[in-house]
């Protein structure tokens, strides 16, 4: 029969083994507690530094990540297009009035030009006669005002002493020679000619008695003297007595007759430019003359 494992007869066995303390099988036993605090793990196959670097850029792709933008309201966009318009409104209107400015200073400045020439072509007519030294003889003697008879012989001659007009009056102060006649008369001049009219002084003579004569009978007034000389002394008084408030003193706008209503015009601006010259610190404007602002003899 054969051996079975389970045979209860002795075989040979092995010497028991020696029981060894569990004591003596544990190698190292520390002496103090382990520490609370869990160690870091480390991440499999990479340092310390680089793990930082990567948690670094995870918070950098965190915070770039765009913000989604909540949608503009429709007021709000209303008002910004009302803001625009305005503003573009504004600026356009700005654009004009600028222009219009431009165009208003350059016509200012050119009427200033014009006005210039103006003057000095009145102011140099006279300068270059020569007769100044006779227009203050005469305007001193028959009290009046040198600014009127320059006015007068600039309208009636330009400063050219044969002048001759249509109607046959003469000299530097355009005199007819009937009138002459009369003059010569009041002034107990003998053996007169009325080619004696083409000279200067005599003319000047003549023109600044005649105009003083005149301021006499008007009261000083330029503009009725003007019209006077122009028109005659009755036309004057009988258009004052019919168009005049006061049925004594015409204005400008009043004469009813267009030439001397612009002969008128042209004595009175004449006058306000020679004023100027000759005045110096206190001109006139280059408008019509009021009456009684600056009366013949140069009394204001």
């Amino acid at each position: 029969m054969s051996e079975s494992p389970w045979n209860v007869k002795n075989r040979n066995r092995r010497a028991p083994r020696t029981l060894v303390s569990q004591g003596a099988q544990v190698k190292h036993v520390p002496h103090h507690p382990p520490s609370t605090r869990q160690p870091r793990a480390r991440m499999h196959g990479k340092p310390e530094k680089e793990a930082q670097q990567a948690q670094a850029v995870t918070q950098q792709d965190q915070t770039s990540q765009p913000r989604v933008k909540k949608p503009v309201s429709v007021p709000f966009l209303v008002l910004i297009s009302l803001l625009v318009l305005t503003t573009a409104v504004a600026v356009i209107m700005l654009a004009l009035n600028q222009q219009k400015l431009d165009r208003l200073k350059d016509q200012r400045e050119a009427e200033a030009q014009r006005l210039l020439q103006f003057k000095e072509e009145h102011w140099n007519a006279r300068a270059k006669s020569g007769y100044m030294e006779l227009i203050e003889k005469y305007a001193k003697e028959n009290d009046l005002n040198p600014s009127f008879i320059s006015a007068i012989i600039k309208c009636e001659s330009s400063y050219r002493a044969n002048a001759v007009s249509s109607v046959n009056a003469r000299g530097l102060m355009q005199i007819m020679p009937d009138t002459g006649t009369w003059l010569a008369g009041r002034l107990n001049i003998q053996g007169y000619q009325p080619d004696s009219l083409f000279d200067p002084e005599r003319n000047i003579a003549f023109g600044a008695h005649y105009l003083a004569y005149l301021s006499n009978m008007f009261s000083g007034s330029p503009v009725m003297v003007a019209a006077a000389y122009h028109a005659g002394a009755n036309n004057v008084k009988h258009w004052a007595l019919k168009h005049a408030p006061d049925q004594r003193t015409l204005t400008l706008e009043m004469i009813p007759m267009k030439d001397t209503k612009d002969y008128v015009g042209k004595v009175m601006k004449a006058y306000a430019i020679y004023y100027e010259k000759d005045q110096g610190p206190d001109p006139v404007s280059l408008v019509d003359l009021p009456d009684g602002v600056i009366s013949l003899s140069g009394k204001k």
